[in-house]
């Protein structure tokens, strides 16, 4: 009887460690790749640095994410860039702690919104994204309103789409 349990237990461990093997396996996601974007045009927040900063460290702690850190809007298209410099095809989301009109063409805005729409890729707006593209509807529905002040007293303009799963 107790090589019986014994061979019963041998069994049992080895289909548990083949069993973990390929979910060991699965467990390993491949890094993601992080465009924040820094960039204000009237307020400066002083938070914005940091913030950046904070988010790449976070993702090299982590190991879920590697992160390019711009404080302009250059890399905001799917066009090839000069000197190998990265465009939207080579992240996965992008990060916005941004504030005003930033300088974006209309082939620009239709990429980001194609990036986000199209590709299923992932934005995320920190703070002051809110105050960003005041004038540019398109923007206001991706971030699901506008603020009309980042200090003291806020109030928020809603979209009212029912079709972004973010504010369903």
């Amino acid at each position: 009887m107790p090589s019986l349990l014994r061979i019963v237990s041998a069994i049992c461990v080895t289909v548990c460690l083949v069993a973990a093997a390929p979910l060991g396996a699965q467990l390993q996601v491949p890094r993601k790749r992080l465009l924040v974007i820094g960039e204000e045009k009237g307020y400066r927040h002083e938070a914005v640095t940091h913030a950046m900063v904070t988010i790449a460290r976070l993702g090299k702690e982590t190991g879920l994410w590697d992160t390019q850190i711009r404080t302009d809007t250059e890399a905001l298209t799917k066009k090839k860039l000069e000197y190998n410099a990265k465009n939207l095809n080579d992240f996965d989301a992008v990060v916005f702690y941004t504030g005003g009109t930033l300088e974006m063409d209309a082939s620009q805005q239709a990429d980001f919104l194609s990036f986000v729409h199209d590709d299923g890729k992932g934005f995320v707006g920190i703070h002051s994204a809110t105050i960003t593209f005041t004038k540019w509807p398109a923007y206001g529905e991706l971030i699901g309103g506008y603020s009309t002040s980042t200090r003291g007293t806020r109030s928020t303009r809603r979209s009212s789409s029912k079709t972004r799963p973010s504010r369903a």
